[in-house]
């Protein structure tokens, strides 16, 4: 029976994985603007949502891609309402270069290209 739930547990990993990076990436948005900071609780009830509103599907690796999709929408939808137009085509560019990294599609290096890395405030001296 353990061996069952770990088996499902890892067959969900990549709603809990995109869910990470969606998550972090909107907390990092508020480098941008503060103006732009979400709370976990709030994140959740938008996770929450697009569970209940993923495709329903009898083979669990399409509920899957279901509720991915859904949840990368909802998302999208959740930040764009507070969002400066200049500013959901950042988000949008840092999401797909985010999960192109985690695809590992692009490297690191790749994305240090278009978006260096901040200059340290404190410089040694």
């Amino acid at each position: 029976m353990q061996v069952r739930i770990q088996v499902a547990c890892e067959e969900f990993r990549p709603i809990a994985l995109r869910g990470s990076i969606i998550y972090f990436l909107i907390a990092e948005m508020s480098s941008i603007d503060v103006m732009y900071q979400t709370s976990l609780a709030q994140f959740l009830q938008v996770f929450q949502l697009a569970m209940n509103m993923a495709e329903k599907a009898p083979i669990p690796a399409k509920r899957i891609n279901n509720v991915v999709d859904e949840l990368t929408f909802r998302t999208f939808l959740y930040v764009s309402r507070g969002y400066l137009e200049i500013h959901k085509k950042i988000y949008t560019l840092l999401l797909a270069l985010k999960l192109q990294m985690n695809a590992e599609l692009i490297t690191m290096e790749h994305f240090s290209c278009l978006v260096p890395p901040h200059p340290n405030p404190f410089p040694d001296s």
